[in-house]
């Protein structure tokens, strides 16, 4: 169960590196298990950001406008 929990926290922490060059991304939840952690305003119609998961996200897909740059830890 724990092998299964630091995996998932793996994959989340490639999406989140992924998708927080987003223009729409305003911020994204340190908190790892939180269920919608993206502030984004593309769906908001405002300058409010909603709460969005990461799957939504991944679906948009506006992140690939501003190229994939990954972070070595």
């Amino acid at each position: 169960m724990e092998e299964l929990l630091r995996s998932q926290l793996g994959t989340e922490t490639i999406t989140t590196d992924m998708v927080k060059h987003c223009s729409y991304c305003v911020m994204i939840s340190p908190d790892p298990l939180h269920r919608t952690p993206v502030y984004c305003i593309k769906y908001s119609g405002s300058n409010t950001p909603i709460l969005v998961n990461l799957a939504t996200c991944l679906t948009c897909g506006d992140f690939k406008k501003c190229g994939l740059r990954f972070e070595q830890s």
